[in-house]
């Protein structure tokens, strides 16, 4: 069995200072600054505050460098769009999707 952990993706050359990517439990983690020198991305955590990951996405500050629920994901958040109705499509008797018993 070998010990020495797998590569993970470089995340610090696909990320970007403003970019919104994901966690592992799904919040949103604004990058902040990196670092390549130190191989460090900076950037804070919804619900969390700052943070700091290494080149591959791992939580620096995870307990034995262990895989966790603030490492970083590759997913990008998308921009949200805000969900509308039409009261017109609403009240049309052909809209099956609504009903008026």
């Amino acid at each position: 069995m070998d010990p020495s952990p797998k590569p993970g993706p470089d995340l610090l050359s696909a990320s970007r200072e403003g970019m919104v990517l994901r966690t592992r439990d799904r919040r949103a983690a604004r990058i902040s600054r990196l670092d390549p020198a130190a191989g460090l991305i900076h950037g804070e955590v919804e619900m969390q505050g700052t943070c700091v990951w290494r080149a591959d996405g791992r939580w620096r500050d995870a307990p034995f460098a262990a895989p966790g629920p603030l490492d970083l994901m590759l997913e990008r958040v998308a921009a949200a769009q805000p969900s509308t109705a039409s009261v017109k499509e609403a009240l049309d008797a052909r809209n099956p999707l609504f009903c008026c018993d």
